[in-house]
């Protein structure tokens, strides 16, 4: 599977020597876990595939996930295929049209299912580089005491760069507010 960042760029992040190898399943699990919280605040950002299942009997069906990279396979109510040349994608929008010597029409009625690869062909540097900054943060805080007082004496003083999984700056580089809220 496809991950945001390399071992090799979090250890690099992370000042850890390449030849050092004992965190190396840590880390691997820490980019692992980074995916969703980052597609919760920017949308879908690696391949998955996907397998939609629309009502027809109109021109065009509405994809759950985008952006869609590739159509692999359409079937029809009766079990029937679609070639290529019967649809028309709209890749960034996810809406599959149907086509017909140039024109769309409408899509047959009853159950149709989409196999397709939805995702972004690259990670954005601005999605890999807040994955490092998250990355940085979660080994950080998992090296010492989270949430316990500054080293000032003062029990009553939280830090609070310890009190969350995403940095203020991670998120200012992935848009602030997650996708679907208002």
């Amino acid at each position: 599977m496809a991950e945001l960042v390399t071992l090799a760029e979090a250890k690099a992040h992370l000042n850890i020597p390449p030849s050092r190898t004992a965190d190396d399943e840590e880390i691997a699990r820490f980019i692992g876990a980074l995916t969703d919280p980052i597609e919760r605040h920017t949308g879908i950002v690696l391949p998955v595939t996907v397998t939609d299942r629309c009502w027809g009997g109109r021109r065009s069906l509405l994809l759950s996930r985008r952006p869609v990279q590739s159509i692999t396979s359409v079937t029809l109510p009766g079990g029937g295929t679609v070639p290529g040349s019967g649809y028309e994608l709209d890749g960034d929008a996810g809406v599959l049209h149907r086509m017909a010597g140039g024109y769309t029409y409408r899509w047959e009625r009853g159950r149709i299912t989409i196999v397709y690869t939805a995702g972004l062909a690259a990670v954005p540097a601005h999605v890999r580089q807040a994955a490092l900054i998250i990355l940085g943060h979660l080994w950080e805080t998992q090296r010492g005491t989270m949430g316990t007082a500054r080293a000032t004496g003062d029990d009553e003083v939280w830090d609070p760069r310890f009190g969350h999984s995403i940095p203020r700056r991670a998120l200012e580089l992935l848009g602030g507010t997650p996708m679907g809220l208002a």
